[in-house]
């Protein structure tokens, strides 16, 4: 058995299904806020990328320090939901960010910018800078495209290029700390996920089409990192937990 620890957060294990969402959910000093939920059928289109660390700065909440490079990425999906959630598609930009690695050895996440094709206030209410619209995939061959639309514009375009490599199953954990509703206390929710296949990819292109004045605007990433395609992904949430807040 090999295992390959990559850079975007997951660990891949050819050959066998990682187990790593059953990994037990440790609480941070506070109390759970929500209940867990999963969603499946996820299929997601990720792009690691570099920001502008003047708009990152200016946009993170006290208490977070960004990552060495200032690294993120943009993770374009689809989901068909659960039982209990209704289908849904959301992209979003984020930064990698200094403490609260995952158990998978991710760097923490904050939601930069969001467009989501459910509740925008759930969105608000975590810290977010969130507006409502959709995302759709599109494939063909080995060219993957995503895009977001808001008022019936599109604004976001990603692609991608998939790889020779065989795809794999994979699976991983990953944080998201926030602050509510921007001043507000502290919080993290974690998340682990499995998916059927992972496939190495190389980025094409991530275009922002909006003017400067658009709050995704000072998003626009400074260079293309690395890319994956993820098929049929069951991502699990835990409880919210209150975290004590730094610089506080």
């Amino acid at each position: 058995m090999i295992t390959i620890n990559f850079a975007f957060g997951f660990t891949r294990k050819l050959g066998l299904v990682c187990a790593l969402a059953l990994i037990p959910v440790t609480a941070f000093g506070g109390g759970s806020t929500q209940a867990p939920s999963i969603v499946r059928g996820n299929q997601h289109i990720i792009i690691g990328i570099t920001l502008d660390e003047a708009a990152v700065r200016a946009a993170l909440p006290a208490g977070l320090e960004p990552a060495e490079g200032m690294t993120g990425g943009l993770n374009v999906y689809t989901s068909q939901g659960s039982d209990t959630v209704a289908p849904y598609t959301r992209s979003y930009v984020w930064v990698d960010f200094a403490g609260h690695d995952s158990v998978t050895g991710s760097k923490g996440r904050f939601v930069l910018w969001v467009a989501d094709s459910g509740d925008t206030a759930a969105m608000a209410h975590l810290g977010y800078q969130g507006v409502h619209g959709t995302t759709a995939l599109s494939r063909d061959g080995k060219s993957m495209t995503g895009t977001a639309t808001v008022d019936g514009k599109d604004i976001l375009k990603v692609q991608i290029a998939i790889g020779d490599d065989p795809c794999g199953e994979a699976a991983g954990s990953l944080n998201y700390p926030s602050r509510m509703d921007g001043a507000g206390p502290m919080v993290l929710t974690q998340y682990v996920w499995s998916a059927e296949a992972v496939c190495g990819a190389t980025p094409v292109s991530a275009d922002i089409m909006v003017d400067g004045g658009h709050p995704l605007a000072k998003f626009t990433p400074t260079s293309l990192n690395w890319a994956v395609f993820g098929d049929q992904l069951s991502v699990g949430r835990s409880p919210m937990f209150t975290l004590e807040a730094k610089g506080n």
